[in-house]
């Protein structure tokens, strides 16, 4: 069984991921996700990328036109001697919270697991658990959300992927749906049409306040670093990350990330400054929560090419 892996321009964020390691991040997760799933069915994942990952990262930041890039080859082998090492339920339960987190402390034994699995791979994992630094973070990156959104290019950008209702969330099955976005309808619509007031002296601080509202509790921040800003390093570790994600779920853990806070040069600076570790390239909040609520996605058929 063979297939083509493609990336549809149409649906990727490069005002977002100026080095085009993020998409090259992404290629390497959903490839990870094949290969962790077919070993549970006797199956192994062979793939062969068409160009450099760097050839990659080049072409979808210049491209301006919707465009499909061929990425790899993908190819599944039975083999009678792979050893599944995944609970395929963990797919279905790993999952983003932006809702508030309890407060139970995370086990430090899964602190090490963590910890374990990011030198594997050759990343390095640390977690904060001082909440006068986990406030200073959480302010740093609404400092850096209410910048970028009143960027021209990142704010129409990652507009075109805001869903205020669920009448839009259902009819696109995709984009940032402002239920799981723990977002008022009202205060989503009004950070994309009226960016402006995040700016304003007046408003600023009162929308602030809303938005570090929204972000609850927050015993616990979590941040992965190493070789990624290159596309060439960005491929393998995100077959590290899927690996991180589901062992996240495996421990009953939901994580957020806090993306303007490395893509944003100016926070991405403070953020290296403050914790003394160089090249983080994924930050987030990780704790335990009730069942945060879950995205519309489209079905396997409608992504599928003939």
């Amino acid at each position: 069984m063979e297939a083509d892996l493609l990336i549809d321009s149409t649906r990727t964020l490069p005002k977002e991921d100026p080095t085009g390691s993020f998409i090259i991040l992404t290629m390497g997760m959903f490839i990870e996700a094949i290969r962790l799933m077919a070993a549970t069915k006797g199956l192994r994942l062979e793939h062969k990328t068409h160009h450099e990952p760097d050839w990659y990262a080049k072409e979808f930041l210049k491209t301006t036109s919707k465009t499909v890039f061929p990425f790899a080859r993908l190819r599944l082998v039975a083999d009678s001697t792979i050893e599944a090492d995944l609970d395929p339920s963990m797919f279905l339960k790993r999952r983003t919270s932006r809702i508030s987190l309890d407060p139970k402390p995370i086990p430090t034994e899964v602190h090490r697991v963590f910890k374990s699995l990011a030198e594997h791979w050759g990343q390095s994992y640390e977690s904060i658990n001082d909440q006068q630094v986990i406030e200073r973070i959480l302010q740093k990156n609404i400092e850096a959300l209410f910048t970028d959104l009143n960027n021209p290019a990142y704010h129409d950008e990652i507009v075109e992927w805001f869903r205020f209702t669920d009448k839009a969330s259902l009819a696109t099955r995709d984009g940032l749906d402002y239920r799981c976005m723990n977002t008022s309808r009202s205060a989503f619509w009004l950070s994309a049409r009226i960016p402006g007031l995040l700016q304003l002296p007046l408003t600023r601080g009162i929308l602030a306040k809303v938005y570090r509202s929204q972000l609850g509790q927050v015993p616990t921040i979590g941040y992965l670093s190493g070789d990624f800003w290159e596309p060439e390093c960005a491929f393998k570790t995100g077959s590290f990350l899927m690996r991180f994600w589901l062992e996240t779920a495996k421990h009953d853990l939901y994580i957020h990330p806090y993306g303007n806070l490395v893509t944003n040069k100016s926070a991405s600076s403070w953020l290296r400054e403050e914790t003394g570790a160089e090249k983080i390239w994924l930050i987030f909040k990780i704790g335990y929560s009730r069942e945060p609520p879950k995205s519309y996605r489209r079905s396997v058929e409608e992504i599928l090419i003939d």
